[in-house]
């Protein structure tokens, strides 16, 4: 079984049992963490807005300029629908934005999703929801998988398994394996 099929049945399963967890809303980690922008998205679209070259062009260049961090993709939902069908739908956001970097030259290896559907934080208005919120983090895999779950994410994916080892490990260190 992958660790993303265990991760995001842990999720489900505290999802399932009603357990509340503090909303970080999309405060960054107080240490090594860089906020790169958001892409919005339109009502029950994941097709990507006509200048999103122009969005995430900052983000290219810091990837490619800081190779040992990872790129993390909080992908959000407005309220309006089931949870379900929001979780599908914040994944297809990430995806197309996961999509967009690497043509741009992004590697997977330094992109991981964290997906909250619409059980994530929730801004002034439903427009606003409707996003993938970009930063980076030198920090091991498992303190990004902390932040989305205490965050009520869903799920988090990235490109290929890691040992628990690389799971805890800082970025440059995994990328030097």
């Amino acid at each position: 079984m992958s660790i993303t099929k265990v991760l995001f049945g842990a999720a489900l399963v505290a999802l399932a049992a009603g357990n509340t967890l503090a909303d970080r809303g999309d405060q960054l980690p107080t240490t090594n963490a860089k906020s790169l922008g958001e892409v919005r998205f339109r009502f029950d679209s994941s097709v990507l807005p006509d200048n999103v070259s122009t969005l995430l062009a900052a983000t290219v260049a810091y990837a490619d300029a800081h190779p040992g961090t990872r790129i993390v993709l909080d992908a959000h939902c407005d309220p309006i629908g089931t949870s379900p069908y929001n979780t599908g739908l914040a994944i297809r956001r990430a995806e197309s934005v996961r999509t967009e970097l690497r043509a741009l030259g992004v590697p997977d290896e330094q992109l991981v999703l964290a997906i909250y559907g619409k059980e994530g934080a929730h801004r002034a208005t439903y427009p606003e929801d409707r996003r993938v919120t970009v930063w980076s983090t030198t920090a091991p895999v498992a303190t990004v998988i902390d932040r989305t779950f205490a965050g009520q994410g869903i799920a988090v994916r990235w490109e290929r398994p890691l040992t628990v080892a690389e799971i805890q490990a800082p970025p440059e260190l995994v990328a030097r394996r």
